[in-house]
């Protein structure tokens, strides 16, 4: 099996470097401008020429992912093509024929998330909230992060996209989530365009409350999942240490799982697509109507 990725910033070098690691891939080239001599499986190449490759990883820009998944579905035909999330920049009508498209959102594969997912009964929903909170600055070593696309709105930057992780899984957890109200703005002093604080509000049935939380300039990172359920369960999960501690009307239970690491999480996520299995996969369908209900859903202003 041939890999092609397109992009070799952080992003482009955890998939290169998971995919390196299986035995069914034959071939990784790497679309870059950079000046990297080729080794092993790595073959870089500036121009994607006469290559036909098996599956495909847009892990460039979000900006400029749009016009990369156009490219690619007019170029092939029957490929799998992974994009990192957030699928686009902005919502775009995008339906492809020819290929089939997916968004690399990996926290579907958090073990402490799967747990939830497939071990508790959460139709007695009444209440949820998520927060994801750390520090822009620290994301990517050695690198300015006021000249990243983290920066610039019109890039994909800003939290409401850039960390749009916990609104997919919570979609994934529970398939009635819907947005109803976002406020978003930049309120600390990072050197940024882009919003550095989200609060987004929505439910799952008629009387539900769910709450998001995210931000960039918080120093110690957070990373937490509360459910509350009417028949009395309550489920808090800090998906930082995949630690979830479950309260029912009589007892108390508090276990770890595989603790969270964007590698891990990735790589469980190509276990699944290499077994052909894309029951878990975030689909360009999800990737698409998120980015639906945020355009759609009332702005808040405080």
């Amino acid at each position: 099996m041939d890999v092609l990725i397109i992009g070799y910033g952080s992003a482009g070098k955890r998939h290169a470097k998971i995919l390196n690691l299986s035995k069914k891939i034959k071939n990784i080239y790497i679309k870059t401008n950079q000046k990297i001599e080729s080794y092993g499986k790595f073959k870089f190449i500036k121009k994607i020429n006469n290559l036909d490759p098996n599956l495909i990883v847009v892990a460039n820009e979000t900006y400029k992912h749009h016009s990369v998944c156009k490219f690619l579905e007019k170029k092939f035909s029957n490929k799998i093509i992974l994009c990192e999330k957030p699928v686009f920049n902005k919502l775009y009508n995008f339906t492809p024929k020819k290929n089939k498209f997916y968004v690399t959102y990996n926290l579907r594969f958090l073990k402490c998330l799967k747990y939830i997912k497939n071990k508790i009964n959460l139709d007695k929903v009444f209440f949820v909230e998520a927060e994801s909170s750390s520090y822009l600055p620290l994301w990517r070593a050695n690198i300015d992060y006021s000249k990243t696309y983290s920066a610039f709105p019109n890039k994909g930057g800003g939290v409401l996209l850039d960390m749009s992780h916990e609104i997919d899984y919570l979609k994934w957890l529970f398939k009635d989530f819907k947005i109803s109200k976002i406020y978003k703005n930049k309120i600390s002093n990072l050197n940024i365009l882009s919003e550095d604080f989200a609060l987004i509000f929505g439910h799952i049935k008629k009387n539900t409350l769910v709450k998001i939380k995210l931000t960039y300039f918080n120093k110690i990172p957070k990373r937490q999942l509360t459910i509350c359920l009417t028949d009395g369960v309550q489920i808090y999960v800090d998906l930082l240490k995949s630690e979830i501690k479950l309260f029912t009307k009589n007892k108390k239970k508090s276990f770890r799982l595989e603790k969270y690491s964007q590698l891990e999480t990735t790589k469980n996520m190509y276990t699944e697509i290499l077994g052909n299995n894309f029951k878990n996969i975030c689909s360009l369908k999800d990737g698409l109507d998120l980015l639906r209900q945020i355009k759609n859903s009332k702005k808040l202003t405080f």
